[in-house]
């Protein structure tokens, strides 16, 4: 097994706005904004954080440091792609359901 690849804070931040857009562009999800907050004090478990913006809705979401300085660690991708579908799935535009029908 190869090492993770070190990289960049803002290298990774864009590695994963890339990735969502990706995701989002796929379930019809238009992103309008993306908003990070790369964090100085790596002492916090979630140092740094990352707004999602799309029509009407938004969602944060919080990464590690190490989600944001490695690459090639196939259990973090996939927790980070997981992380980022469950955000696209809060962005998604639903006509709610009718609680009761009329007879």
């Amino acid at each position: 097994m190869t090492p993770p690849i070190s990289i960049e804070r803002t290298a990774g931040a864009a590695a994963i706005v890339a990735q969502a857009i990706l995701l989002a562009s796929a379930e019809g999800v238009e992103i309008s904004d993306v908003v990070w907050d790369i964090g100085d004090d790596l002492t916090h478990e979630h140092a740094h954080r990352l707004d999602l913006l799309a029509a009407d809705k938004s969602v944060r979401l919080y990464f590690t440091e190490p989600e944001l300085t490695t690459s090639g660690h196939s259990m973090r991708s996939k927790r980070v792609t997981e992380r980022l579908q469950r955000a696209i799935a809060q962005l998604m535009l639903r006509t709610p359901a009718p609680t009761y029908t009329l007879l």
